[in-house]
C-alpha cells in the first residue's frame, strides 16, 4: 500500500474540473459499548450515559489521542457521551477539529486531547488515481469518489449505484475484501484496475455527504442524486461515450429511472426487483421465512396477515396507528412490520413512492443494452424479476436484454452453494467473483460492437 503513494502521477484532473470545497469528515476510529447502569452510577451519570471503548484502529484519531481498549469515556468536548448520539456529534465536527475526551482508566480520571483526523483516503494504485469530488443536489453537497486510469486519453465509465442501506463506500478498493464493511469493493476494483473510470456516490448524511438523515430521504430525492452524479461522470473530459451503469439491489431499481434521463451504453443490475413493489413484498414475506426454515403453516399465516397490513399501509395510504385502531387483531403484525412507524428504517413516503412506480415503463423506454443478473443463492431477490427485465427490454428492442444466473452468489455477492446456506450465514460469507466476471464479459462484448 505504501508503494502506491510513491508512484509518480502521470497527470491529474485540473483544479477547474474538481474544485472540492466539501469538508472531509473526521474519523475517531473506535467502537463503543454502553456503560452498564451500575458503571454509569459509579461516575455520577444517568443510565444510558457513558461508553466503554473498544480497540482503536491503527493510525486514526482514537489511537493518536491515546485511548485504550476498556477505557470508560464519560465526556467528549465537555458533553456527556451517549451511544445514541456520539456519532451525530462526531459527524458535526470537520476533520481538524479539537477533541477532548474525559476517560476513566484503572480508577483514574484522564483527559485526552488532540485533533480529529480525517477519514483515510483511498491512495489509489499503480493503475489508477482516486479523486474525491462532489455534486450539488437540492442545495446540498454529496461526496463522489472517482477512480481514473493513470494512462492518458479517454476511458470507458463505470457508474455504481449502491443498495438500500446507508453504508459508506468510502474505503480503499485495492484492499477491499467484499465483507459488509467493503461491500462491492472487489467488483469496483476490478473495473478501476482494468482501465475504467469508476464513480460511487455517498448517500445524504453518510460519509462526507451533507443532508440526511437517511430515514427521511424519499425515493424521488435519491433518484435525483444519482442522475446528477451520472451527469458529472459523463461530462468529464477523460471519459469516452462508453459509459455503463451497475445497480446492486435497490440500486437496480433506481437504475432504469436514472438511465432514462441520462442515456448510457449499457446497464447491468443485480439482486433487484421489477414487478410492483407490493408483489415483491408479498413474495418476501412468504419466501424468506421458508428459506430460513419456518414451516408452511406459519408461513401461510404470515403471508395472509402481511398482505392485509401491507395493503392498508402501502396501497391505501393509512398510517400504522390508523390500521391498529380500525383492526386491532392486526396490531401485533403492524408493530412487527412498522416499528416506530418506519419500514426498514425509512419513513413511509419512500416506500409509497416506490410502490407507485411502473418499473416496466422505464425498462421499456431504454434503447440500450441491458443485463439482469440473479444470484443462484440470493434469497433476498428473485429470478422472476430479472427474467422479466430481459423480457420487457427484448419486447421493445429485440436482442438488447439478457438474463443470467450467477453461480453460487448470494445477495451480498458472497459465495454460498444454496439460499439456505446464505440465510444461515448472511453477512459472513466470502466474496464471489462470479458477478464481476459476468459483467466484465458482457461489457467487453457490448464494446466490441462498435
Amino acid at each position: 500500500m505504501l508503494l502506491s503513494l510513491l508512484i509518480p502521477v502521470l497527470f491529474l484532473a485540473s483544479p477547474s474540473d474538481f474544485a472540492d470545497p466539501l469538508p472531509r469528515r473526521g474519523s475517531l476510529g473506535v467502537g463503543f459499548t454502553p456503560l452498564t447502569g451500575k458503571q454509569a452510577e459509579e461516575h455520577g451519570l444517568a443510565r444510558g450515559e457513558g461508553l466503554v471503548a473498544g480497540t482503536p484502529a491503527p493510525g486514526l484519531s482514537a489511537e493518536k489521542l491515546g485511548l485504550q481498549s476498556g477505557d470508560r469515556v464519560l465526556r467528549l468536548n465537555g458533553e456527556v457521551v451517549r451511544s445514541s448520539t456520539i456519532q451525530g456529534v462526531l459527524r458535526g465536527l470537520p476533520a481538524g477539529s479539537a477533541l477532548s475526551l474525559e476517560v476513566v482508566r484503572a480508577g483514574q480520571v484522564l483527559k485526552l486531547d488532540g485533533p480529529l483526523l480525517e477519514r483515510p483516503r483511498d491512495p489509489g494504485t499503480a493503475s489508477y488515481e482516486v479523486i474525491y469530488s462532489h455534486i450539488v443536489h437540492d442545495g446540498q453537497r454529496m461526496r463522489t469518489i472517482i477512480t481514473r486510469p493513470r494512462t492518458p486519453g479517454k476511458h470507458p465509465g463505470f457508474f455504481f449505484i449502491q443498495g438500500f442501506s446507508p453504508v459508506s463506500y468510502d474505503f480503499v478498493l485495492s484492499t477491499a475484501t467484499g465483507d459488509v464493511a467493503s461491500l462491492d469493493g472487489p467488483l469496483l476494483h476490478k473495473f478501476a484496475d482494468t482501465g475504467f473510470v469508476t464513480m460511487r456516490v455517498e448517500k445524504p448524511g453518510v460519509g462526507d455527504s451533507e443532508g440526511g438523515p437517511f430515514a427521511e430521504l424519499d425515493y424521488q430525492q435519491e433518484i435525483g442524486i444519482y442522475r446528477t452524479a451520472l451527469a458529472q461522470l459523463k461530462g468529464q473530459s477523460f471519459v469516452d461515450p462508453d459509459v455503463f451503469v451497475f445497480g446492486h439491489s435497490m440500486g437496480g431499481s433506481f437504475g432504469p429511472m436514472v438511465v432514462a434521463d441520462e442515456p448510457v451504453r449499457g446497464i447491468a443490475v443485480y439482486g433487484t426487483a421489477a414487478r410492483t413493489w407490493f408483489e415483491f413484498l408479498l413474495d418476501t414475506i412468504r419466501y424468506q421465512g421458508l428459506v430460513a426454515g419456518d414451516n408452511f403453516v406459519n408461513t401461510d399465516e404470515k403471508a395472509r396477515k402481511g398482505a392485509r397490513v401491507m395493503a392498508e399501509v402501502m396501497l391505501l395510504g393509512r398510517s400504522p396507528e390508523e390500521v391498529k385502531e380500525a383492526q386491532p387483531e392486526l396490531a401485533p403484525w403492524v408493530d412487527a412490520f412498522f416499528p416506530g412507524g418506519l419500514f426498514n428504517g425509512k419513513t413511509l413516503a419512500f416506500w409509497r413512492q416506490l410502490n407507485e412506480i411502473n418499473f416496466a415503463s422505464y425498462w421499456a423506454r431504454l434503447d440500450t443494452q441491458v443485463l439482469a443478473i440473479h444470484g443462484e443463492s440470493d434469497f433476498v431477490a428473485y429470478a422472476v424479476d430479472h427474467q422479466l427485465i430481459a423480457d420487457i427490454v427484448n419486447g421493445r428492442h429485440p436482442g438488447q436484454g439478457r438474463f443470467v444466473c450467477a453461480p453460487q452468489s448470494d445477495h451480498l455477492l458472497h459465495s454460498f452453494a444454496t439460499e439456505q446456506e446464505s440465510a444461515r450465514q448472511f453477512q459472513h460469507g466470502k466474496y464471489s467473483p462470479s458477478v464481476e466476471t459476468i459483467v466484465a464479459e458482457w461489457i467487453a462484448e457490448v464494446r466490441s460492437r462498435k
